[in-house]
């Protein structure tokens, strides 16, 4: 404010020392001097406002001793805008990680692609199961027909050694 203030009065002493000499030529009854008529509250600058700075930059300079020294304040007055710290994070009880830190599963998911990760239902151990399922159908299957045997011998009264396995 201070400094619009000096470069008003700078240019309107400017403008008056270039109005004196040619109202001192020729003419001068035909041109009458134009001052130009400015409303300081329609500016929006308030004289005491400047005033009372100018008053206090004084007394600083008086304290500090250095008129050198440039000191300068500027107040805004205004609201300041709303800070969302938070922005996007969702931290309410359906959080993905509402409770603690993420467990192993929940890294797996979030650094392994899709394309990469097992299926819903392990298909090895599916084919595991099978196998085994197989391998106990066939072995029942191997034993019914030693016991099967063993019974056609029995029947014709050969001597023979039982079976070894159960069922």
């Amino acid at each position: 404010m201070v400094l619009a203030l000096v470069l008003a009065l700078a240019t309107s002493a400017a403008t008056q020392a270039a109005q004196s000499p040619a109202s001192t030529g020729a003419g001068a009854a035909d041109q009458a001097p134009v001052e130009p008529i400015i409303d300081a509250s329609k500016l929006g600058v308030s004289l005491s406002r400047i005033q009372r700075g100018l008053r206090q930059t004084e007394t600083r300079e008086v304290a500090t001793g250095n008129p050198l020294r440039i000191e300068y304040q500027v107040q805004v007055f205004g609201a300041a805008p709303r800070i969302d710290a938070l922005g996007d994070f969702d931290i309410g009880p359906g959080a993905p990680l509402s409770y603690g830190a993420p467990t192993h599963n929940d890294f797996l998911n979030q650094w392994t692609p899709q394309a990469y990760r097992s299926p819903p239902l392990p298909i090895s151990s599916l084919a595991g199961w099978a196998l085994f399922q197989l391998v106990k159908r066939a072995d029942k299957s191997k034993c019914e027909q030693e016991i099967a045997e063993y019974r056609a011998l029995v029947m014709q009264g050969v001597s023979a050694a039982a079976p070894r396995c159960t069922q």
